[in-house]
């Protein structure tokens, strides 16, 4: 019986190598699978002379209706895919004319939106350094790993698709972000009603001469609401100059903001000077030490100010005042001159966290994600999107660090994407802060618990109808995932261990936009 699995088991070698010779002589071959009429076959152009590469990728698109297009050397892939242009491009580095790497920036503007996966020689982690400046999508080590192979060209795939979607969506209509984003004042977005308040009382205080306490969470965007009153004041033509109170001894901090007379070229003439004409910013204006307290205080009220080499000068500029502090809490343990805060707070402007602005994540990525355009340029892509999944993805994060941390998460993720679109499944590590390198997880992980309470809380007060669901994927998903990995990637065992059919698992994984991959934990 052995003798015999051995004798099929070559057999079947020798077939495979002859198909893959077969496939080489071809312009196209299609697998067994039959599409169905709404579902058109994947397209995979396969530049490689290695006769077993396009065994592999046929093993890898198991159960997916796909075409495979493949080419000898780089000239032949050029040709072909000007000619026919593909879903999908496997381009390996070593090729008879030349290295992957010299047409890999011909293939990629050909067709920016085709996915690139670079196929490399273990160890050559130059080749792949360079692939993925050249806007390879990933690259991959040879000998190739059928399910990593699967995994990968998945994602790419899924990432092509969502892109070609939300193109349609912009052709049919105009983004529902754009009229929202126009009016506002500086770069301050949002439609939430306490961001409406914001923009009110900015336009309340903007043409009055008096000082502005603006409080919120770190990274809530209080420094754009303190350009948009000084580019909505009287004082616009002038300066604007942003101080920051933290993390300077008191001598340094005295210097920063009432400066020395400049004699011979020397000297610091300090914020309120540099000012004149227009408005300073004081950051956390909670941490100057008391002493200095009492001669700014001096200052606003006397509208005079004294250098600290004892010149008298005039307060010729608005002061506007940044905290992330309670600073009438702080006043009360004599931690902070009351006179000062009431000085300071003649009109403030409370700046609500990101986790409090329901319905104004879209406006925030769309704003976001058009100050990063020159990243995803980099990477010859124009118009970069974030995809529905992705944004629901990222409307269930709570988001402590607010705009700081979407903004570090998206750019995080354009660069990793190669300024492309951006999928659920790409956000996850960069929204949990996690390393840009895969890392086996240990035992007792937290990666598959959710906090409930804040889950439910955060649908409950979006006024959503869709809690029930909500909860029943978040579960599935956390559960396949766990699964998947005790049976490290084995579907069959998984969907024993579940009690369903192999079938209906891998309907769910496409339906969550899963792949089980193998550990080798």
């Amino acid at each position: 019986t052995q003798g015999k699995q051995k004798c099929l088991q070559k057999d079947n070698e020798n077939q495979d190598l002859g198909t893959a010779c077969h496939f080489l002589n071809r312009e196209t071959r299609v697998t067994s699978e039959t599409p169905t009429d709404n579902e058109k076959p994947v397209v995979v152009l396969v530049v490689d002379d290695d006769p077993l590469v396009p065994i592999i990728v046929h093993r890898a698109l198991d159960g997916v209706p796909h075409r495979i297009d493949s080419a000898l050397d780089g000239a032949s892939g050029l040709s072909k895919a000007r000619a026919h242009p593909p879903d999908l491009i496997i381009l390996d580095n070593v090729l008879p004319d030349g290295l992957g790497l010299e047409s890999l920036p011909m293939l990629h503007r050909l067709s920016p939106d085709t996915p690139i996966l670079f196929v490399t020689a273990r160890g050559s982690g130059g080749a792949a350094i360079e692939a993925m400046k050249n806007c390879a999508f990933d690259y991959l080590p040879k000998p190739l790993d059928p399910q990593k192979l699967r995994s990968q060209i998945t994602r790419a795939l899924s990432l092509r698709k969502a892109r070609q979607e939300l193109d349609e969506q912009a052709d049919a209509a105009p983004s529902q972000g754009a009229n929202a984003t126009t009016a506002q004042p500086a770069d301050l977005v949002g439609d939430c009603p306490a961001m409406q308040s914001v923009f009110k009382a900015i336009g309340k205080v903007a043409l009055q001469d008096i000082s502005v306490l603006i409080s919120g969470e770190h990274g809530s965007g209080k420094q754009s609401v303190a350009k948009a009153i000084h580019h909505n004041s009287e004082n616009a033509a002038g300066p604007l100059v942003s101080l920051s109170c933290s993390g300077l001894s008191e001598e340094r901090l005295e210097e920063e903001i009432f400066g020395r007379e400049p004699t011979g070229g020397q000297g610091a003439c300090g914020g309120l000077r540099e000012a004149s004409g227009g408005t300073l910013v004081l950051q956390e204006v909670g941490e100057v030490p008391l002493p200095l307290q009492t001669k700014l205080l001096t200052a606003l009220r006397d509208r005079r100010y004294t250098t600290i080499d004892g010149h008298e000068a005039p307060v010729e500029c608005r002061l506007v005042a940044i905290t992330t502090e309670d600073l009438e809490a702080k006043s009360r343990a004599r931690q902070f001159r009351s006179d000062l805060y009431y000085t300071l707070s003649s009109f403030v402007i409370n700046l609500p966290p990101v986790r409090q602005r329901h319905g104004d994540l879209p406006l925030l990525v769309e704003q976001i994600i058009k100050k990063l355009l020159p990243i995803a340029r980099r990477f010859g892509v124009e118009n970069p999107y974030v995809s529905p999944d992705a944004m629901k993805a990222l409307e269930s994060h709570l988001w402590p660090g607010n705009i700081d941390e979407l903004e570090s998460v998206l750019k995080r993720s354009l660069i990793e994407q190669k300024g492309n679109i951006l999928l659920a499944s790409d956000l996850i590590t960069a929204v949990s802060g996690g390393s840009a390198v895969p890392a086996s997880p240990g035992p007792g992980a937290s990666r598959y618990s959710t906090d409930w309470s804040a889950f439910a809380e955060l649908r409950l007060d979006s006024n959503g109808d869709t809690l029930h669901a909500d909860a029943i994927e978040e579960m599935e998903r956390k559960l396949f995932e766990r699964v998947l990995r005790h049976t490290r990637g084995n579907q069959a065992q998984a969907s024993r261990r579940l009690g369903i059919t192999r079938a209906s698992l891998r309907k769910k994984l496409r339906l969550y936009g899963m792949t089980a991959k193998p550990t080798d934990e």
